[in-house]
């Protein structure tokens, strides 16, 4: 009981910060300023977040061929070792 009031505490908490957030953001003479640099952070909050995910993709393919090529490399030694042939 006790960690579910404190997380409801925690949702309020929270909600009302982000509530104190907005008014501030729509009261503010800079709102167009504001959002411009909330538009630039987020563009390069995604540009990186590209980078991560495309690297990320080319060392998982390098690591699918790595275990591909051992997969195989393995399948030859057995089948070798099967006919008394060598690899």
């Amino acid at each position: 009981m006790k960690s579910e009031n404190s997380k409801l505490l925690l949702g309020l908490v929270i909600g009302a910060a982000v509530g104190a957030a907005v008014g501030y953001f729509l009261a503010s003479d800079k709102k167009d300023e504001i959002i411009d640099q909330i538009g630039e952070a987020v563009d390069k909050a995604k540009k990186k977040i590209s980078k991560v995910i495309n690297e990320g993709i080319e060392e998982l393919d390098t690591a699918v061929d790595r275990v591909n090529t051992l997969a195989h490399t393995a399948i030859a030694r057995v089948k070798a070792d099967q006919t008394g042939g060598e690899v």
